[in-house]
Order: structure tokens, then sequence, then C-alpha cells
């Protein structure tokens, strides 16, 4: 069986891309309803939020915000190199 950490991953590389896909970059109310999501998926996993958190070392919104802060980054290098 996963940990959550490990289904929250697998979740973040399925259900959260870069920004630029979107257009703008998404703001607190989009995030907080990814965020939101998550738990709900996690919850029917076994998982709780306060395992998430606890696993993950702080909020899960800011955790999302960190991946697509991320993703962003890297979207945008790429895009550069092929300039």
């Amino acid at each position: 069986m996963a940990t959550a950490k490990e289904f929250v991953e697998f979740w973040l590389e399925n259900s959260v891309h870069p920004d630029e896909q979107f257009a703008v970059r998404r703001g607190r109310v989009e995030v907080q309803q990814l965020a939101d999501n998550l738990v709900r998926a996690a919850e029917g996993q076994g998982f709780s939020k306060q395992q998430i958190e606890a696993e993950l070392g702080g909020d899960i919104y800011e955790y999302i915000r960190a991946s697509i802060d991320r993703q962003n980054k890297a979207e945008d290098q790429r895009r550069a190199k092929n300039r």
C-alpha cells in the first residue's frame, strides 16, 4: 500500500499541470480547489487530511502551489530553449 505522500505525488503528477496551458497563473481559489480535490481523492483511498499534511510537513495548499510553481519554471525553461 502506498503512503499518503506517495499518493499525493501520484495525484499531482496526473492531476496538476503547468499554468501555461491555462493561459494565466492560477490564483488562490483555483489552487484551493485542487487541494480540496486532492483531499477528497485521498480520503477515498483511506488517507485523512491530517495524515497528508503530516507526511508533507505542512499545508496541502502550499505544497500544491509550490508544485505548480516548479512546473511553471520548468515549462518556462523548456520553452525558452525552443525559441
